[in-house]
């Protein structure tokens, strides 16, 4: 009712204007009883009127409702040709669409969190097996404390990336330093794989993010030596590709055009149960934001060709 006597405050002072005119005229010598007489039937013809329009004022507002709970019914005969309509309608499959997506994020990240749950489990498990012996295996610790934080620095990440916005710092950096440090981080893991890495030196300089461009080649390397026993890591520029191979036991055919899908483990996941399918999703989402393109190449029992196409950044 507050809301219908606003809009119709205009009436309501020019009809008060109208009545006290009218009063005043009787001040003039016009006969009283006339006055009251029109008087009360302008206020008899008002309330009707206001009766009648805030009928229809609740109709009309009650079909919009109606409406905008469903939208895809009948719209109104008082928006049937205007703008607003047509607003309305877009608004709503925006909102829906973006409804929709944050189910699917959200259904991702539910499903993402239980296998990493169930993932980390095995290191601590381990860990804690390690520390209930005497003596302490140190080295054997370290290896599992390790594991450790490399799934909370993917879970991390992976936060990080799915946010609204990410803390890019774009600076110009030695391509050789970034992959030396990723070496080094994983020099116990090569070493406890028995893998042999090689590194060509590129004396290349490229324009990109420190931090982002280390959690690209620091997930390439985890995969490579997860699935390498006893081999060979290589890492060497092609062109303008820097390329990351392996000997390890390879991807298969079918299972190729997936493998940046988010959460897609394929045949090695299921077999191995070392994967949560976020980690090539990972590498693949962030090489974008950087302007890199990555692919993929591999043989089953031969080895892995991770590409990394830095033409675009490079100095």
């Amino acid at each position: 009712m507050y809301r219908f006597l606003k809009l119709k405050t205009h009436s309501l002072i020019i009809f008060i204007v109208y009545i006290s005119f009218l009063i005043v005229s009787s001040l003039f010598g016009l006969n009283r009883n006339y006055i009251l007489y029109i008087i009360l039937v302008s206020i008899f013809m008002f309330l009707v009127d206001m009766l009648i329009s805030y009928s229809k004022y609740k109709n009309y507002t009650n079909e919009l409702d109606l409406w905008v709970k469903d939208i895809s019914s009948k719209k109104p005969d008082i928006i049937e040709a205007t703008d607003f309509a047509e607003t309305m309608i877009a608004l709503k499959e925006k909102n829906t669409d973006m409804e929709n997506a944050f189910e699917l994020k959200m259904k991702a990240f539910k499903d993402y969190i239980t296998i990493w749950t169930h993932q980390i489990k095995t290191p601590l498990f381990s860990l804690d097996l390690i520390l209930d012996d005497h003596p302490v295996d140190i080295y054997a610790a370290k290896n599992e404390v390790f594991e450790i934080e490399e799934y909370i620095d993917t879970l991390l990440s992976y936060m990080r990336l799915e946010s609204l916005s990410t803390d890019f710092v774009f600076e110009d950096l030695s391509l050789d330093k970034l992959i030396s440090s990723s070496i080094k981080k994983y020099s116990k893991v090569f070493i406890k794989r028995k893998n042999k890495i090689n590194f060509d030196p590129t004396n290349l300089y490229l324009t990109t993010d420190k931090k982002w461009f280390a959690l690209i080649i620091d997930q390439i390397l985890s995969n490579s030596n997860k699935y390498t026993q006893n081999g060979t890591i290589s890492i060497y520029i092609q062109d303008k590709n820097l390329i990351i191979k392996d000997t390890g036991i390879g991807i298969r055919k079918e299972d190729l055009p997936r493998v940046f899908e988010k959460s897609y483990t394929g045949y090695n996941g299921r077999i191995y149960k070392k994967s949560t399918g976020i980690g090539l999703n990972l590498v693949k989402t962030t090489a974008e934001n950087l302007s890199i393109d990555v692919g993929i190449d591999s043989k089953v029992d031969v080895g892995t060709k991770v590409i990394l196409n830095i033409g675009r950044v490079l100095n």
